[in-house]
């Protein structure tokens, strides 16, 4: 009897110990990135640090961007248009596929970029058009909250508590904000963490390519030549869509080992100037310049990659400076009761 007693409580206890085990520990995490002019000296990078935002989490591209989902099935293909209520509907489509006319356009002028599959379909696959400028504030429509067994949820913007130190750093001279948002997400060890993406700002992909060289407007033309020789109609080829190049662009990762710790690795693009080489069919021209020498250099306009990269121990409630020449981050990571089911 006894015996079975003791099998029993050893029982429970095992159980107990496998439960807490797998009880995630879920945090709120609330983040401010500003922008500071400063007169810094200090040399940066020649192209932007890597970041690794494939499989990183993007909890900002629902709210700023049109969403337009692709799919096929077996008898013909769809296009899901999201309109302003979430509401979606199967766009136009013709014979031969999806008509790309369905495809909403921004008044403003945007970009295409391609996230990543849908979770409604294996075959589905999420585009989002972009405004030219990110707005600094990132919330939900209304307020929101995780379940159990969810990923990062983003909140609204009445949810966060950083008012009064975003009001204060924003009358600093030469501040401007950047990014504010606050999300409730699963805290895991640093092999099973997934990075969120972070972006904001202006997108310079119209004037730069991403490793900051600017692009040269030119026509794409191609003489076609008759058999008399003389050359015929030009014809231009228009350029593919560019990817948005964020003034902000870049990954935060939070993982828990004993202690919270955060990783960044963000880039923050501004425009300058800086010696590159003059183009080849330029540098032909010049018949003084020996062809031994090295080639000329001119000031060019560039966009700099200015990278706030950092690896920091952190205590949950408490809230964080994490400072730079260039730019600021305010983050807080704040306990919270674990989500219902």
């Amino acid at each position: 009897m006894l015996r079975q007693l003791a099998v029993s409580i050893a029982t429970l206890i095992a159980l107990s110990h496998s439960s807490l085990a797998r009880a995630e520990a879920w945090f709120e995490v609330e983040v401010y990135i500003f922008e500071r002019q400063s007169q810094s000296t200090e040399q940066w990078p020649m192209a932007p640090i890597e970041t690794k935002t494939n499989r990183a989490i993007d909890l900002i591209s629902p709210v700023v961007g049109q969403a337009v989902v692709s799919m096929s099935n077996e008898s013909a293909p769809c296009t899901l248009v999201y309109d302003a209520d979430a509401n979606s509907h199967c766009a136009e489509n013709t014979s031969t596929g999806a008509n790309t006319d369905a495809t909403p356009e921004m008044s403003n002028g945007s970009t295409l970029a391609i996230s990543g599959p849908s979770t409604a379909s294996s075959n589905a696959v999420t585009s989002y058009r972009y405004p030219n400028v990110i707005p600094s504030e990132i919330g939900s429509g209304s307020q929101a909250y995780a379940s159990q067994g969810s990923g990062p949820v983003l909140l609204a913007s009445s949810q966060g508590q950083f008012a009064s130190i975003i009001n204060s750093l924003s009358r600093e001279r030469g501040n401007r904000s950047l990014l504010h948002m606050t999300w409730q997400q699963p805290m895991m060890g640093k092999s099973g963490s997934v990075p969120i993406r972070l972006f904001a700002g202006k997108d310079y992909s119209a004037s730069y390519h991403f490793d900051g060289r600017q692009i040269v407007q030119q026509a794409m033309a191609t003489s076609m030549l008759g058999a008399n020789g003389t050359t015929g109609m030009m014809t231009e080829t228009a350029p593919l869509q560019p990817s948005p190049v964020w003034q902000l662009d870049g990954t935060l990762n939070i993982y828990l080992s004993h202690y919270l710790y955060i990783e960044t690795a963000l880039n923050l693009r501004k425009e300058g100037r800086k010696l590159m080489p003059v183009a080849a069919d330029e540098a032909s021209m010049n018949t003084a310049t020996s062809t031994a020498a090295a080639p000329a250099k001119v000031m060019t306009p560039y966009l700099m990659s200015i990278p706030l990269e950092q690896n920091r121990r952190v205590k949950s409630d408490e809230i964080h400076y994490l400072d730079h020449p260039e730019m600021g981050m305010v983050i807080q990571i704040r306990k919270m009761a674990q989500p219902n089911a």
